[in-house]
């Protein structure tokens, strides 16, 4: 199954004492770019959730958020950091022997002191206790995102394959026209020889020598074939399943477009020419798709 890089995904899980939900939204990229959210009290779960998705995903910009609802079962204990406390009371203690500054520290202004206090798990840490209801939810999730990554790959596969077959048909129609597009050329050259002739310092034989190598440069004969190659490596990939092919798909199509290109600059033949700019238009919508493969 093909599977594009769009996608989103959610799970789910619930136990008496907490409801866990992920989300996963994907969007193209060209390597694994892999994004976690997590509660402050479950940041534990981030590397093991990563781990997740690189063992599913091959490419993509993913965005996988976590959150965690607790019915208030979970214990919890409120920590006074205490060092931090005498540093603060010594310290106000000196400004008001250095500086004469009355006034006596109250409750609310310890409230304003920062991380001094703090809220702490009391018992086992619910991250780790926790992790099978979070692992669960983060499966659904992964599951939905790839079916729905797959759903997307195979409507993909199929745009691509109508634009490849009209590639295919134009690239047979430019191999038809290459022996009247070298025809051409010679026609072209035996008119300009036959007028050059008597002119004056002209050699007939150098002029002979590089008017085949001109019509050899013209031939578009090796362009044809390397087309045809890359082509059928395209239609190798269409058969392939299970795979990421974005990469292999989007140099290939820099390949034909090379392809075209040099055909299309040898050209003599307007039927070739406008069939090159016909393959190049149909080339460009490919390239827009492949993008979004994995």
């Amino acid at each position: 199954m093909w599977r594009s890089m769009t996608g989103f995904g959610r799970g789910e899980r619930h136990r008496e004492e907490i409801s866990v939900t992920v989300d996963i939204r994907s969007v193209n990229h060209r390597f694994l770019d892999v994004h976690t959210r997590c509660p402050g009290r479950f940041l534990a779960w981030e590397p093991r959730l990563r781990g997740m998705l690189r063992d599913s995903l091959h490419r993509g910009k993913v965005d996988l958020s976590v959150n965690v609802r607790e019915w208030g079962k979970l214990g919890a204990v409120l920590r006074v950091n205490r060092a931090l406390l005498r540093a603060f009371l010594d310290e106000a203690g000196r400004i008001h022997e250095e500086f004469g500054i009355g006034g006596e520290v109250t409750l609310r202004d310890l409230l304003g002191v920062p991380e001094l206090f703090q809220v702490a798990p009391e018992g086992e840490d619910p991250a780790e206790t926790l992790w099978p209801v979070a692992e669960e939810a983060a499966r659904d999730a992964i599951s939905m995102l790839s079916r729905s990554r797959g759903e997307e790959g195979e409507r993909l596969k199929e745009i691509l394959k109508e634009s490849v077959a009209r590639l295919s048909t134009l690239a047979g129609e430019i191999r038809s026209l290459s022996a009247e597009n070298k025809e051409l050329a010679a026609a072209r050259f035996r008119e300009r020889i036959a007028a050059m002739w008597g002119e004056a310092g002209v050699d007939p034989a150098r002029l002979h020598q590089e008017a085949a190598i001109l019509l050899d440069r013209l031939d578009i004969t090796e362009e044809c074939d390397r087309l045809a190659s890359h082509l059928a490596g395209v239609g190798d990939l269409f058969r392939k399943e299970g795979e990421a092919i974005g990469k292999r798909f989007d140099f290939l199509v820099q390949e034909i477009f090379r392809e075209l290109n040099t055909a299309g600059n040898k050209s003599a033949h307007a039927g070739i020419s406008t069939r090159v700019v016909a393959a190049k238009t149909e080339l460009e919508k490919v390239r827009e798709q492949i993008q979004n493969v994995e």
